[in-house]
């Protein structure tokens, strides 16, 4: 027996370590199930929890916090490292991120999309639900899917892909995303392109049907005009990546990005050498989702939601498929689904895939 000891404590190791590989660490926004994923951790966005303050002398930016708890009127200033919460110089430099939770702290982050964070979407698509577990879900090539059905917002998922001779099934990326709330529709889109090129901009935005511009310089944002809802798009690099903020509801981290020769070589995607593949990755900070939330990621955020994959294996899988596909991107209907317009859907949007 003593003899069996060293074995036993070996397989009890390898066990660990593989569920370590599923469960994926966040990045510090605290998007786990605890509070049901609806804590933005940033502090950021619309300023709903603090009030921005005269710049200091050193550049520094400066905010009081208006949350309640122990940091309820205290002022956080911005570290010299990361003076501004939204960098205009240089966008790829990280932003400082006011967080009035009970961290009650600033800290300096890249504002990119972090693929091993809570609510990420990213890859042949690769999710982190809001529980912290990592898992994949393939759809289908051309299928739309309910990534987020509650009762005030969706979100849906175009898919594109490829499936190689031999395989028994597709090969799938993020298109395109649809958010959908009050009587409004949001897209966001990577235009097709037969070659990559990083300083050429290949995202695409549409508000109600129609094609919006967010500028290059200043402010480099968007904003909605006359609504009660505030809604931002900003710049976080010169192209392909935005930061969408749909005030009361969700925080977008989006870019756009190919598959290169290397990565379609090594797995063996045989794409076509005339079509990059442009595809989104993005991450998700979701505020006041209901106990109720559906959809393939939205569904993780529940505060008694245990995931059904198999914990320790390389590739874990999600169905669903058929309880969350919907007849089209922009459509709220699915067989799970909660979310429905306030009143007319947005007028001017059939056709939209057709013209991206």
């Amino acid at each position: 027996m003593a003899q069996m000891k060293p074995y036993i404590l070996a397989a009890v190791f390898v066990v660990l370590i593989a569920i370590q590989g599923t469960l994926v660490q966040g990045d510090d926004n605290n998007n786990g199930n605890g509070n049901n994923g609806n804590n933005d951790g940033s502090g950021n966005g619309d300023n709903e929890d603090h009030d921005d303050m005269e710049t200091l002398g050193s550049g520094q930016e400066q905010a009081k916090c208006k949350a309640k708890g122990h940091c309820k009127e205290k002022v956080l200033v911005c570290p010299a490292q990361c003076p501004e919460k939204k960098p205009t110089k240089n966008r790829k430099h990280k932003g400082c991120f006011v967080d009035c939770t009970s961290k009650c702290e600033v800290t300096c982050k890249y504002r990119k999309p972090n693929c091993n964070g809570y609510g990420s979407l990213c890859y042949d698509p690769r999710f982190v639900g809001g529980d912290g577990v990592m898992f994949y879900f393939h759809g289908a090539k051309g299928g739309n899917f309910a990534i987020v059905s509650d009762d005030n917002l969706q979100i849906n998922a175009h898919l594109i892909g490829s499936r190689p001779q031999g395989r028994t099934r597709d090969y799938t990326w993020v298109q395109a995303l649809s958010v959908m709330f009050d009587s409004h529709n949001l897209i966001i889109a990577a235009t097709k392109v037969s070659h990559w090129d990083d300083s050429v901009d290949s995202l695409t935005v549409r508000w109600d049907g129609e094609t919006i511009t967010i500028p290059t310089d200043g402010e480099a944002e968007w904003r909605s005009a006359g609504e009660e809802r505030q809604v931002a798009v900003e710049r976080t690099d010169g192209a392909n990546a935005v930061r969408v903020t749909v005030a009361g509801l969700v925080d977008m981290d989006v870019r756009v990005r190919p598959i290169g020769k290397h990565e379609n070589k090594v797995h063996n995607y045989q794409l076509p050498e005339n079509d990059a593949f442009a595809h989104l990755e993005t991450q998700f900070r979701f505020k006041n989702l209901t106990d109720l939330v559906e959809g393939v990621l939205g569904k993780t955020y529940r505060p008694d939601y245990v995931s059904p994959v198999k914990i320790g294996v390389p590739m874990p899988v999600m169905g669903g498929e058929d309880k969350y596909q919907t007849p089209s991107l922009l459509s709220p209907l699915c067989r799970l689904c909660r979310f429905h317009f306030q009143g007319a859907a947005p007028a001017g949007i059939n056709g939209i895939l057709a013209t991206i």
